[in-house]
């Protein structure tokens, strides 16, 4: 019986459910271990997902690792016999100009009216707490809602991660105490990384282990009611994708190419058509007016909804789990603004509408008050975490491992020469970002993955090793070495 809720499906953070996309009526389930139980036919990888996550760490549209295994559609929930999906089109962009002041006091009771229905009659309320602006708003219009009657006998813990000396657990700490809530820290280190290892592969491979973070610790160690975020605030509330404006975004799908020369070329070459029609398809569904409007909607459908839902859908399992700034009501409002309007100044007009003062707590990102750019910013760490320092002196024996054990090299997918050779760099010469650590620890999580579910091989029909070997090695060694030097300069 298909159980699964759809109350909240036109909310931005929404997690998707699982379904079987060839079966009617629909078989929808909340998990991937659930779903895959569903599945009747041989469980086939499927590369196009796989090429997809490497390039961008999620994967595009409805796919799953598994081909006929999707993700239910965005914006959409399935008619009363399940057999067809019924789409609530999105809130329509638009470029009124409004003032910052304006927008902040609007904003802040929408995101107050959003937070009192996802609390309700709940009692005990987790919040992921961090330095950063977007939970700080969360904070704030919690305390609102505590100190103006409208959420009574609520007990609070906010929940943060990170090494000791950084900006986020020191500016976090701060906010709790300040804000009389419980406070909880959590340290990701290697152990806790391996462990996010088979998490991973447990739940369906979607996202690298790294981006994690202390979920699966902070699950298991708490009896919360619900559990809220912010991490939508940036895109709804200032319009920045990654630290990038949304009128500055390229297209989702641009440079496509075969990572490190990861994955066999012949099977890299026949998914790109496949690649750009998942992009393709979703624009034909939901067409926008102008450019900036559709990458919009395209960062909030791919990137938002595939690599940070499918992690935070961990804190799911224990207890209810919500998204701020995600109903559609506020984003819907923030959308028919003027992009330039969304900006700094309009969290800086928000903080005067709190009822306890946190504007004297700097600004994670920056280490300055938040609005200030010059001076001497604070002697803590900008950074939160040492992945990278984790998995290439601590793990990565164990990675090599994990990959060259297990079924991965039986698939037909990948160019097992490349990996290796990549391993042997990342000994050899370490490079001081994310960027190869987390393609070398997902593919030992994929390897897991493989094992636990019994998926041994690719299909015949993708399968040819067609390549030039010494080409993809040489290509590798030129491409690690660019971002040797790189990393060198900055």
């Amino acid at each position: 019986m298909n159980n699964v809720s759809f109350k909240h499906y036109q909310h931005l953070g929404f997690n998707n459910p699982y379904y079987l996309k060839d079966k009617l009526p629909f078989i929808i389930r909340k998990g991937f271990s659930e779903i895959i139980n569903e599945f009747d036919d041989e469980l086939e990888i499927d590369p196009v997902s796989v090429i997809e996550l490497l390039n961008k760490n999620y994967i595009f549209g409805n796919r799953t690792m598994i081909k006929g295994i999707h993700r239910t559609p965005w914006q959409a929930k399935p008619n009363d016999n399940y057999t067809k999906w019924q789409f609530a089109f999105p809130p329509r962009h638009d470029k009124k100009s409004v003032n910052e002041e304006e927008i902040a006091i609007v904003l802040f009771q929408k995101i107050c009216d959003e937070i009192e229905g996802y609390i309700n009659d709940k009692k005990k309320v987790g919040v992921l707490l961090s330095g950063g602006m977007d939970s700080r708003m969360v904070a704030g219009a919690i305390d609102y809602l505590i100190k103006s009657g409208r959420l009574k006998n609520i007990d609070v813990t906010g929940l943060t991660w990170g090494n000791d000396n950084s900006r986020d657990v020191v500016y976090a700490k701060e906010i709790a105490t300040r804000l009389g809530w419980k406070w909880k820290h959590y340290i990701v280190g290697a152990d806790q990384l391996k462990n996010n290892i088979y998490e991973t592969a447990i739940h369906g491979c979607e996202y690298s282990p790294v981006h994690l973070h202390a979920l699966p610790q902070i699950r298991d160690d708490n009896d919360l009611d619900v559990i809220l975020a912010g991490s939508y605030g940036d895109s709804v509330g200032r319009a920045e994708y990654s630290g990038k404006k949304v009128t500055s975004l390229s297209p989702i799908n641009k440079s496509i190419r075969n990572v490190a020369g990861l994955v066999n070329y012949n099977v890299y070459k026949s998914s790109l058509k496949t690649i750009h029609k998942d992009i393709q398809d979703y624009h034909l569904l939901f067409p926008a007016e102008e450019t900036y409007m559709q990458h919009e909607m395209d960062y909030e459908l791919h990137y938002m909804r595939r690599m940070l839902n499918p992690c935070m859908e961990l804190l799911t399992e224990k207890s209810q789990f919500h998204q701020v700034f995600t109903h559609p009501d506020v984003f819907g409002f923030m959308w028919s603004i003027d992009p330039a309007k969304r900006n700094d100044m309009v969290y800086k007009h928000m903080m005067r509408e709190f009822r306890t003062d946190l504007s004297d707590i700097p600004w994670a990102r920056t280490g300055f008050l938040y609005g200030e750019f010059s001076g001497t910013p604070d002697s803590y760490s900008k950074k939160h975490h040492s992945y990278n320092n984790l998995i290439n002196c601590e793990l990565l024996e164990g990675l090599n491992k994990m990959i060259n054990t297990g079924h991965l090299k039986h698939l037909g997918l990948f160019d097992m020469n490349n990996i290796n050779l990549l391993i042997k760099l990342m000994k050899k010469f370490p490079i001081d970002n994310l960027y190869y650590s987390e393609k070398v620890i997902w593919l030992a999580s994929l390897s897991l993955f493989l094992e636990k579910y019994t998926i041994t091989s690719l299909s015949n029909q993708n399968s040819s090793m067609k390549k030039d070997k010494i080409f993809n090695r040489l290509l590798l060694n030129i491409e690690y070495a660019s971002s040797k030097v790189k990393s060198i300069i900055r």
